[in-house]
């Protein structure tokens, strides 16, 4: 491969500094100097010699300038240079003398300055040089090259007029004698102005090489020059680096110069083959990095360029580094294919929650900050989202609406009153069968890593068929606890009964016992008879025993009643019963057994709901009573009123409402639950009562006093 020589020609070799700046300009470049044509160099002779040879005394020169289309005042002889410069004569004032020698080419004489065709300013100024009377002789030019503009369409024959004047008058002759000096100096003019300008095309030829060279050496990228072989004609700084090769280089980077130009060759050969239509190509190049040893990667793009001074032909090829843009691509590339394969997790990681989702028979909810549902699964999606099929105005559609609706509002009380906690139950509707669902929610916040929240996950529990069961648990319990309590005050009646008349027995035997001596033969039956009836009497204390009177602690009542209602709600409401309650917030505990008044209040409560089998309202209320109660003459009690809106109960049967075995419900009743509930109340102390007229409904009133019953209050 050829020498490769610099882009700037006969600039002497420089390199680079330190990184980004460029080698200094050349020096011939930096010495030049633009000289322009000097007018005084060449008029100044020629006004001094008509001075001389032909006396006169004062005279000005006026140029023409194209760009204002005016004469305007250069030099002067034996006039104040300020004065001379301040002459300005535009070339539309076609009557002046001075235009009209410089458009005709010919001279003029004017003889009385005051009687020109001048415009006062012009004429002032005159007058003020001593020009009283002169002669105009234009300069005329004989090279086409000096380009004077054309005015109105005709074109200036002179590039500008000499002003003239003398102590005598000024003759035709003078005129005549005038001529040649005036030809003489526009030719001089002219010549001056052909050599400034030859001279300023040089310059200006060397600027322009040393813009581009600035131009081409500030670009990062190598930019080269090749023949039509290949060979490297010009190259920029950075392409010097790569490419050319110096005595004091080591072997190594010798090496890997030599192996650049050897790979450059090559690929630009290989391009130059594929180049397309438009004459481009690109293609890519890896050299090596003489001073790293490491490897680069570049895009060379090259295009075909013609000396048309010389006809050769060569490309041009820049070469733009990629390595950092490849290195870059494969490691997005292999980020691509971490992010498919983390993808890829994910979505099994997906796969599995939603199939666990899809296996709870629970409701799950994720929603975000704004309350809009990011997954549900499929039991949530039933309770909350119509299916496709319904219409926005079916009864699925709307029971969807408000369900969704509710538990919004439920999920946003939670977050503003934290004080209520994430768990508590809400009352949805069933789509497919209409049925009341009692739902426990348990909410739970979903933090980031900074423990910001950003969505909450809501699990909801169906306790509705818990209640169920429970409710009738209880009704069993109670069920069973009236037997119970039956069979117990029975069985304590009956020993209390027969222990009366078993002492007198007892008695009888003792004092025949006395009074029989031990050998009489009717001895040993009343041995007999004592024996028996002593263990009569401990059956009979055993018994008793079997009705013992319960715990007794404080309790409070309108806990009780809610407990109460939340066991028999649901059955309350597919009955179509609506519960009411009026209990008062500042009711006191009261000394009593919280199961047994349990018992009493949902005796009282059943009974009111089999009473309305078409439905109604139970109304609940409680009250404290600290003065003697009119209707209970007791002081110092809590009062429980539970009223119905059902049939009543007739007058006939009032009487023996709260008899053992007597009930109105036919084979359904044991007629032990009001009879066991009035047992319940009297142990307590308390007393119970009953109002009710047939169509009016039944209410029935149960006083508890605070302390609890007596005997408990004494121990």
């Amino acid at each position: 491969m050829a020498a490769a020589t610099e882009l700037r020609g006969s600039a002497p070799q420089t390199t680079t500094g330190q990184a980004g700046q460029l080698p200094p300009a050349p020096q011939s470049v930096q010495s030049a100097v633009v000289q322009l044509v000097d007018p005084r160099e060449t008029l100044l002779p020629m006004l001094e010699g008509l001075s001389r040879a032909l006396g006169y005394r004062r005279a000005a020169v006026a140029l023409y300038d194209p760009a204002r289309a005016a004469l305007r005042g250069t030099v002067g002889l034996n006039v104040p240079d300020a004065l001379a410069e301040s002459i300005e004569i535009p070339l539309d004032e076609a009557e002046n003398p001075m235009v009209m020698a410089l458009r005709e080419g010919v001279p003029l004489r004017v003889d009385d300055t005051r009687l020109a065709h001048l415009r006062e300013d012009a004429m002032s100024l005159l007058l003020e040089m001593e020009f009283t009377s002169f002669a105009v002789v234009p300069l005329p030019s004989e090279s086409a090259q000096f380009g004077l503009a054309s005015f109105q369409g005709r074109d200036v024959p002179s590039v500008g007029v000499v002003i003239l004047s003398k102590n005598e008058t000024i003759t035709d002759a003078d005129l005549e004698r005038l001529m040649p000096f005036a030809a003489q100096a526009g030719s001089a003019l002219v010549r001056a102005s052909d050599v400034e300008r030859l001279r300023d095309s040089s310059e200006q030829h060397a600027m322009q090489k040393e813009w581009l060279f600035w131009m081409v050496n500030s670009v990062s990228d190598p930019v080269i020059l090749t023949d039509a072989n290949n060979d490297i004609i010009l190259q920029n700084v950075r392409a010097e680096s790569l490419f050319k090769a110096n005595p004091d280089d080591s072997p190594g980077k010798s090496r890997a110069i030599w192996m650049n130009n050897f790979l450059f060759t090559a690929a630009l050969s290989t391009s130059v083959l594929g180049q397309n239509t438009a004459g481009r190509a690109t293609t890519d190049l890896t050299l090596v990095d003489p001073i790293e040893g490491t490897e680069l990667l570049f895009e060379m793009r090259i295009l075909p360029a013609t000396n048309y001074f010389n006809g050769a032909r060569g490309t041009v090829a820049v070469l733009t580094n990629i390595t950092d843009l490849r290195h870059a691509t494969e490691q997005v590339t292999q980020n691509v294919h971490l992010l498919q394969s983390a993808e890829d997790e994910i979505r099994q990681e997906r796969d599995r929650l939603n199939l666990v989702l899809r296996s709870v028979p629970n409701p799950i909810i994720l929603l975000d900050m704004s309350n809009e549902p990011i997954l549900m699964n499929h039991e949530a999606l039933r309770l909350f989202q119509a299916s496709p099929i319904d219409t926005n105005r079916s009864r699925r559609a709307q029971v969807c609406v408000t369900n969704e609706a509710k538990f919004t509002s439920f999920i946003s009380q939670l977050r503003l009153d934290p004080a209520q906690g994430m768990s508590s139950e809400l009352v949805l509707t069933d789509p497919d069968s209409r049925e009341q669902l009692t739902m426990s929610v348990t909410s739970t916040e979903v933090r980031d890593d900074v423990g910001a929240v950003v969505a909450t996950v809501s699990v909801m529990q169906d306790v509705s068929r818990l209640r169920e069961l429970e409710r009738r648990r209880m009704e069993q319990i109670l069920f069973d606890s009236e037997k119970l309590a039956a069979t117990g005050r029975l069985a304590a009646s009956i020993a209390h009964e027969i222990n009366n008349p078993l002492e007198a027995i007892k008695n009888a035997l003792y004092l025949l016992t006395n009074k029989t001596h031990s050998d009489d033969p009717n001895a040993k039956f009343l041995q007999i008879a004592t024996k028996e009836t002593d263990r009569v009497s401990r059956i009979l204390r055993q018994m008793l025993g079997f009705y013992r009177p319960p715990k007794m602690e404080p309790t409070d009542i309108n806990r009780l009643i809610e407990e109460s209602e939340g066991l028999i709600e649901k059955h309350l409401r597919q009955n179509r019963i609506k519960l009411e309650n009026d209990l008062d917030a500042r009711l006191p505990a009261v000394i009593a057994s919280a199961d047994q008044i349990k018992q009493v209040l949902l005796n009282l409560m059943m009974n009111a709901q089999q009473a309305m089998p078409s439905g109604g309202t139970i109304s609940v209320s409680t009250r404290v009573s600290h003065g003697a109660d009119p209707e209970f003459l007791m002081s110092d009690s809590v009062h429980i009123q539970i009223r119905d809106t059902g049939n009543g109960i007739a007058e006939e049967h009032l009487p023996h409402i709260f008899e053992p075995f007597f009930s109105t419900k036919d084979e359904k009743g044991t007629g032990l639950g009001l009879w066991v509930s009035q047992g319940i109340v009297q142990a307590h102390g308390g007393s119970i009562k009953l109002r009710s007229r047939q169509g009016r409904g039944t209410t029935f009133s149960v006083a508890l006093p605070i302390g609890g019953p007596a005997e408990h209050g004494e121990r």
